[in-house]
């Protein structure tokens, strides 16, 4: 099968599959958000759809006013990017910061990281832990979940193909992964 006609490529994950808040819609979220002064954690395991919602939050944060600054930290990341500290400056009550990645950092780092962004309207982190900021949601996943996801991707199973159940225990749970195992299922030939 050619990349462009695989049911999971990314873009095709991207733009079909977004967070969907279990409590609730998205302006409940954005309440409690704001309930919590505009700093609160998403928090929860690898592939669990924390940077998926932390997007989806920013957005919906964009069209209520705010100004959106997004900083990533890959796992082996230890430090925020260096132009962060000028962007910082600039921070003011209109802008929320999304850090995507909190847990990256260690305790020094992070008080510091938080001390440049007080300016700020808000600061939403996501993290696979709790404790850097009082929790807004906690990010989980089931083989229900992933089997729903695989059914919207590609409605019509594959022969062979391995049972979301099953991918749902081999990757613990991470449902980034086991859409990944998907993808190079249906691209092998």
């Amino acid at each position: 099968m050619k990349a462009r006609e695989n049911p999971f490529r990314s873009e095709r994950v991207i733009g079909t599959i977004r967070y969907t808040c279990p409590d609730g819609d998205l302006d409940a979220l954005i309440a409690k958000l704001a309930a919590l002064g505009y700093r609160a954690a998403i928090v929860g395991p690898h592939g669990a759809g924390k940077t998926t919602l932390l997007e989806d939050l920013g957005r919906a944060l964009e069209d209520r006013g705010f100004r959106i600054t997004t900083v990533r930290l890959a796992a082996d990341a230890r430090r925020v990017p260096g132009e962060w500290a000028a962007r910082a400056a600039r921070l003011g009550p209109r802008d929320i910061v999304c850090l995507d990645g909190a847990e990256q950092l260690s305790a020094s780092r992070w008080l510091s990281f938080r001390w440049q962004a007080r300016r700020a309207g808000g600061l939403i982190v996501t993290s696979h832990t709790r404790g850097r900021l009082p929790l807004l949601i906690a990010c989980t996943t089931s083989a229900d979940l992933l089997e729903g996801i695989v059914r919207r991707l590609s409605p019509a199973s594959a022969a062979g193909a391995p049972p979301a159940g099953e991918l749902f225990q081999r990757h613990r749970g991470n449902l980034r992964e086991a859409l990944r195992e998907l993808y190079d299922f249906h691209a092998s030939p």
